[in-house]
């Protein structure tokens, strides 16, 4: 079983961060990254088609983790990862197979920070 997922493949920890949005006392609305849950994770990164193919949009820096689909059920496109130092914005999320096992998660490094 070549491809499968074992839970002993969650070998990386990586930060979920979230924007969080709080008023200061002036009134003004300041909007922050932080993070919300540390999970383990597999990580990957591209190899290949798909990193040619990611080549061509300037995504080269992309990276595949993995995590357990109950650590953050409600992930989305608007969270980032903290990984080795580096932030990764979240580009897709995908329930595998719609098995509530495992989240696939891709993202691209954010070199702007």
């Amino acid at each position: 079983m070549g491809d499968e997922m074992q839970a002993g493949d969650l070998r990386h920890r990586i930060e979920i961060q979230r924007i969080i949005k709080r008023r200061e006392a002036d009134k003004s609305i300041r909007t922050e990254y932080r993070t919300i849950k540390t999970v383990w994770a597999k990580a990957n990164g591209l190899y290949g088609r798909e990193w040619w193919e990611a080549r061509k949009y300037g995504a080269e820096g992309t990276v595949e983790f993995t995590i357990r689909y109950g650590a953050v059920k409600d992930l989305t496109v608007k969270d980032r990862i903290l990984f080795r130092g580096t932030l990764y914005n979240i580009v897709s999320v995908d329930n595998t197979l719609f098995q509530d096992n495992f989240l696939k998660i891709k993202a691209t490094a954010d070199l702007t920070h």
